[in-house]
């Protein structure tokens, strides 16, 4: 036993000397939708769906800190000029607000300026944003300090899902991601903890408008065969 508590306590005792946190995670997007996949860490994100409320969970939790919100947009929409962010009681949470430039490259912490972890690299994000929205080629990035705020741990997860309400403009701007980070508070050397890449929120379709656009196609269908049949 001790020849296995030894090194697992001299690396807990380098991080806190060196200032830093001890993580065995990350942060993770929690959301309250239903239907398939909806609000399932796929191992690449994490869908929407139709949720109505979001949220993040960290590990190990719960961890207070100052929480930062970033809104990644694919950079060939028409974007608003900032995005207000509601707890699920619609207190104003805070105001994202657009960072300089586009992120196109590299990693998200890169394009911020700031010293996170896990990394984010744009290869993580850009390839699902393209399946949604095949003309983007980066993402704009909005964020907000929401500032200190109770995380709860991964298994609360159902308690984070309804932290805020869903971002009111990101309706039909399929392919962007919502993604936490945590500063003060949950690391002691001006570094923030990042979210896990798998557990960053994508907007998609909706399920019903989904269900919508395959009753309107079955409906042409029928249409175009009853013509066919007339002529």
């Amino acid at each position: 036993m001790k020849k296995v508590l030894l090194p697992i306590l001299a690396v807990i005792g380098l991080a806190l000397a060196s200032g830093g946190a001890v993580w065995a995670d990350a942060m993770h997007g929690q959301c309250n939708g239903t239907g398939s996949g909806t609000c399932i860490d796929n191992g690449t994100n994490t869908p929407l769906g139709n949720s109505t409320t979001f949220g993040f969970t960290i590990s190990p939790g719960p961890q207070t800190g100052d929480l930062v919100l970033d809104i990644l947009v694919p950079n060939n929409y028409v974007v608003p000029g900032s995005f207000t962010i509601d707890f699920a009681n619609s207190t104003l949470a805070g105001t994202a607000t657009e960072h300089t430039g586009q992120w196109t490259s590299g990693s998200l912490k890169g394009f911020l300026g700031i010293t996170a972890s896990p990394n984010n690299p744009i290869g993580a994000y850009l390839p699902t944003a393209q399946a949604e929205d095949p003309g983007a080629t980066g993402f704009f990035v909005f964020q907000a300090d929401i500032g200190t705020q109770t995380i709860p741990g991964n298994s609360d997860a159902a308690t984070a899902a309804g932290i805020f309400n869903m971002i009111s403009g990101l309706g039909g701007l399929d392919g962007s991601y919502i993604v936490g980070f945590c500063g003060a508070g949950c690391t002691t050397d001006g570094s923030f903890v990042a979210t896990a890449n798998s557990g960053a929120l994508l907007v998609t379709p909706e399920p019903s408008s989904l269900l919508m656009l395959g009753a309107g196609l079955l409906a042409l269908a029928a249409l175009a065969g009853r013509r066919s049949l007339t002529v």
